[in-house]
């Protein structure tokens, strides 16, 4: 009996033994329902196996905050969405280089033939054309100083300006002429300033160089401040804002263009000038650019958007039949503007009437 089970065991260990050899090392790979699965590679020798982990989703970015209003800025309404232009802003390239101004600042549209120019006088206290709107030094190494947190410089036309030159203010008529005061009027222009940041209170608020209208006051309904404003902010965000009058404000979206300004150079352009539109009339093609390292050649565009009457829509405050119909006209100033900044030195400013 003994010997019987000796070998019954025997024979049951070899059958074990020969259907072993013939599985697959990795065992058994049939699933319940019949379909064959696919093991999963084995780690390379001497490389400790990984733990497969959940997919984490990339975090959103951080957006940055609204800067503060200023001081002739109303709060925005929290129950009306963010303004969006119709046109989104497109991707273009910089214009070609067109030469060099008096300072040696590379030029990016030519100037208009017999066009309307100015530029910073080397006797800056003693320009006409120039009205700083507060105190301003000279710095030993030529440029300006000007220490104030709510800052206007105004440059204006060969023929000035006077209010009382300003026959009407309706939108229609003024876009159907061309100008507000004269016909020399600032209107297809290169704005161009070179400034430093030495001091500043709110390093979201920004220099905001602007041009199409007059006065920004509330005489006439505020109808005579009408403007593009093209935005450097401190901390390195750029915008465009449209003042269809004063106070009316519609805002174009952030774009990030650099780093915060504080402690060095910078050269800033705003370009504005008329297009034809898709919609058959006039629309505005507005663009800043950006001289990271002030170098006078190194320009870069940041911001590139068309306004082509949809954008806005407060125009009947001030006579106009479409409501975000664009700023097509001339005005008789242009503006270098900075707020919340308490010490700003400045240099190479200039403005141009160019071929659009």
């Amino acid at each position: 009996m003994r010997n019987r089970f000796v070998f019954t065991s025997s024979a049951l260990l070899l059958a074990l033994h020969a259907f072993g050899c013939g599985a697959s090392p990795g065992g058994d790979t049939t699933d319940p329902s019949g379909e064959v699965s696919t093991p999963a590679p084995s780690p390379a020798p001497g490389t400790p196996a990984t733990p497969e982990l959940p997919a984490t989703p990339a975090p959103e970015p951080e957006t940055p905050p609204e800067p503060l209003p200023s001081e002739t800025e109303p709060p925005p309404d929290p129950s009306t969405p963010e303004p969006t232009p119709t046109a989104p802003p497109e991707v273009t390239p910089a214009p070609a280089p067109s030469g060099v101004d008096g300072f040696g600042v590379t030029m990016l549209y030519p100037s208009l033939p017999g066009g309307e120019s100015w530029a910073l006088a080397e006797n800056a206290t003693a320009d006409k054309r120039f009205d700083p709107q507060g105190t301003i030094t000279r710095n030993a190494d030529g440029s300006w100083k000007m220490k104030s947190t709510k800052v206007r410089m105004s440059a204006f036309p060969s023929s000035g300006y006077s209010a009382n030159q300003i026959a009407t203010y309706d939108r229609d008529v003024l876009a159907s002429r061309g100008y507000m005061q004269a016909p020399n009027d600032w209107k297809n222009i290169e704005m161009t300033g070179f400034v430093k940041v030495n001091a500043v209170n709110n390093n979201q608020d920004n220099f905001a160089w602007y041009a199409r209208g007059g006065k920004h006051n509330d005489k006439n309904s505020g109808c005579e401040g009408s403007s593009y404003k093209g935005g450097l902010h401190y901390d390195g965000r750029v915008r465009w804002e449209k003042e269809t009058w004063h106070v009316s404000y519609d805002q174009a979206p952030y774009k990030s263009a650099t780093s915060a300004l504080k402690g060095r150079w910078v050269g800033f352009k705003a370009v504005m000038r008329n297009v034809p539109g898709a919609k058959g009339g006039e629309a505005v093609k507005l663009e800043l650019y950006l001289n990271d390292n002030a170098d006078k050649v190194t320009w870069k565009k940041v911001y590139d958007m068309t306004d082509d009457g949809g954008w806005g829509g407060d125009a009947q405050h001030c006579g106009g039949a479409v409501g975000a119909m664009p700023i097509t006209w001339g005005g008789p100033i242009a503006t270098f503007r900075w707020d919340s900044a308490t010490d700003v030195d400045f240099k190479w400013m200039s403005v141009r009437e160019i071929q659009p």
